[in-house]
């Protein structure tokens, strides 16, 4: 699929892009009953499945999924990298539909970097991607997020402000986009000045099932909160890098035009230990 003129320039001009009705229902039921089954079959998981849940409370951590309980499934929850385990998930996000999009925003082979399964909103504060995993070629990183079920005002849809991502990238201390949490005064402050002067305005993504967003790596976005806490908001977001900027890798093929960065699974901390993510390690070695 190639993009077309108005598409191009939508994404110049806000940073994202939303492809309705991207999926079938036959495609989301697949994804969906994949992870009914795990949670029913996780006890008999390895290490290579890893799960954050608790999300955005103080009872916030990440264990290997076989030991998750059973009630963590019922508060937000991030499942990790299903893509090095699942075929399906490695299809529907780097497949021959999507990966021709992904390669002409990127301007290269898009390369798998990491996916997240929700089952509720994130409820995440605005950030930039480039706060955890800055492409080593800036503006070299986009995200997809598929809508597994339908959005609405009550189960924390996804907020965003177009045009955002030609905002100037904020650098901290450490000389670079990678947050510091003690440096997040200054940034608020510099966003808002930047906010204000070009006019931007926030945006609430109402998606339905199989509906496809992509966007910038510097587009600005979070979470909204979650009115009806009985309400779900199943979605699976996907970051990818591209394979050329990454030459000492091997990754592994999805399709004939994308790969996956074949890496180990998230490490799972001892307790009160801060985790160190797959990108941080790569930093590392």
């Amino acid at each position: 699929m190639a993009l077309n003129d108005e598409q191009i320039n939508s994404w110049n001009d806000n940073g994202y892009l939303l492809l309705k009705n991207f999926y079938s229902h036959q495609e989301i039921a697949s994804l969906n009953s994949l992870i009914d089954g795990l949670w029913k079959g996780r006890k008999k998981l390895d290490a290579s499945y890893v799960i954050d849940i608790f999300v955005e409370t103080e009872k916030e951590k990440r264990v290997y999924f076989c030991d998750a309980p059973s009630e963590a499934r019922d508060q937000p929850y991030k499942l990790n990298d299903l893509f090095l385990s699942s075929e399906l998930v490695r299809d529907m996000v780097a497949g021959e539909t999507i990966a021709p999009i992904l390669n002409e925003l990127l301007q290269g082979q898009s390369m798998i970097c990491n996916s997240l399964n929700f089952e509720f909103g994130s409820q995440q504060d605005y950030h930039f991607d480039t706060f955890y995993m800055p492409s080593p070629t800036p503006n070299k990183m986009v995200a997809s997020w598929i809508a597994l079920e339908d959005t609405n005002d009550f189960n924390g849809p996804l907020n965003y402000y177009p045009g955002s991502q030609k905002i100037p990238p904020y650098k901290f201390s450490n000389g670079s986009t990678i947050i510091v949490p003690e440096e997040m005064a200054h940034f608020d402050a510099y966003m808002e000045r930047e906010i204000a002067e070009r006019k931007l305005t926030p945006e609430t993504l109402i998606a339905e099932k199989g509906d496809l967003l992509i966007w910038h790596s510097q587009l600005f976005h979070g979470g909204s909160p979650i009115k009806d806490k009985t309400r779900t908001r199943k979605s699976l977001v996907t970051h990818y890098f591209t394979k050329e900027d990454f030459p000492e890798l091997e990754p592994a093929p999805v399709s004939s035009q994308s790969c996956y960065m074949a890496r180990p699974a998230q490490p799972v901390p001892y307790p009160y230990e801060a985790p160190k993510s797959w990108f941080q390690r790569l930093l590392n070695s």
